[in-house]
């Protein structure tokens, strides 16, 4: 079976996270796959859409494309796959400011009825799929997983003289760190032990917080990560992001760490408070869970370990494969 994967960025995180992470086991199970990203130009598009007709599966993932390109897709595919990770209907003004696209969702609305499987991550944004067809079985909920080959936990740690909490993401999502601004002054008053680390390809100085940046590199997530004792998830809950999950947990889940983040929708499809995590709602609470942390070895052990748990019990890609796998087999019928 050949299987050719349309993606926008081959380094940004959907593509890593939703795609690339698991070519290599696809390719064990004797599947025969090519990646590529979308060119810019339409008439580019046009041509790569042709390339299509050379493998059994197309897995397309998140681009909204014009009407021409989408139905060129349509005619070459003989099965087409849709996978999406975000409220694509969205954007972006300049400002800032979340606005509803009528253009973006008329072609949501379209790649969704045109193709013969879709595939997204949550409950949320699977519904939206369903009201845009008429076959809603058609759609498929597979959440994000991680492959633990490559994520070793870190050994638990006893310090009590240094002690890291740490946030990775990228500069689109660097802004929810102001989210724990305060707190995080206030403990590295408290606490003369404690550094903040961001890693990202850009940084968020904070008055007040001993901080360290460390440049984000794909090859080095893993070890970035496990320098963490404590990590962090901020974020807002709003239209934009009610419909995203939060990969950066299941980093943090992989790499044995106890982490405090915020509750919102995202971070609650992983985290069981108190369990294999926290999640807060006010500063007071920001700064009551991570003093905790600080202070206790033991529950920074205790947690991180449940966490590591619950990312091989319930998301590991070992239990994802198969049913892509199973997806690429009844789509040759």
């Amino acid at each position: 079976m050949r299987v050719l994967f349309f993606t926008q960025k081959k380094d940004a995180p959907s593509t890593r996270w939703r795609i690339l992470q698991f070519i290599p086991h696809f390719k064990k199970a004797g599947i025969e796959c090519d990646v590529e990203e979308w060119p810019s130009t339409l008439l580019a598009r046009l041509g790569a859409a042709k390339k299509a007709a050379g493998y059994d599966v197309v897995v397309h993932q998140k681009r909204l494309l014009t009407k021409l390109v989408a139905n060129r897709l349509r005619r070459n595919a003989k099965a087409l796959v849709f996978e999406f990770d975000d409220l694509l209907m969205l954007k972006k003004d300049d400002e800032g400011a979340i606005k509803d696209s009528p253009t973006r969702e008329r072609r949501f609305k379209r790649i969704v009825r045109l193709a013969d499987a879709i595939v997204t991550t949550n409950e949320h944004l699977a519904e939206l799929a369903r009201r845009a067809t008429t076959e809603p079985d058609r759609v498929m909920v597979v959440p994000t997983v991680i492959d633990l080959q490559r994520w070793e936990p870190r050994k638990p740690s006893d310090e009590t003289e240094r002690v890291t909490i740490g946030w990775m993401g990228t500069p689109s999502n660097l802004h929810s760190l102001d989210i724990v601004r305060a707190p995080l002054q206030r403990l590295c008053r408290r606490f003369e032990h404690v550094q903040i680390k961001i890693v990202c390809e850009e940084t968020l100085p904070m008055e007040g917080v001993r901080w360290v940046h460390k440049r984000f590199s794909p090859l080095e997530e893993v070890d970035d990560i496990r320098t963490f004792d404590i990590a962090v998830a901020p974020l807002v809950e709003d239209s934009w992001t009610r419909g995203k999950v939060s990969t950066k947990i299941l980093a943090y889940f992989a790499a044995g760490l106890p982490v405090v983040a915020s509750d919102v929708n995202a971070n609650r499809l992983y985290i069981k408070p108190g369990e294999n995590g926290f999640l807060v709602g006010t500063l007071g609470q920001w700064e009551e869970r991570l003093t905790a942390l600080i202070g206790d070895p033991a529950l920074r052990r205790e947690i991180g370990g449940k966490a590591r748990a619950s990312a091989e019990r319930d998301y590991s890609i070992a239990a994802a494969v198969p049913r892509y796998l199973e997806l690429f087999k009844r789509l040759q019928k």
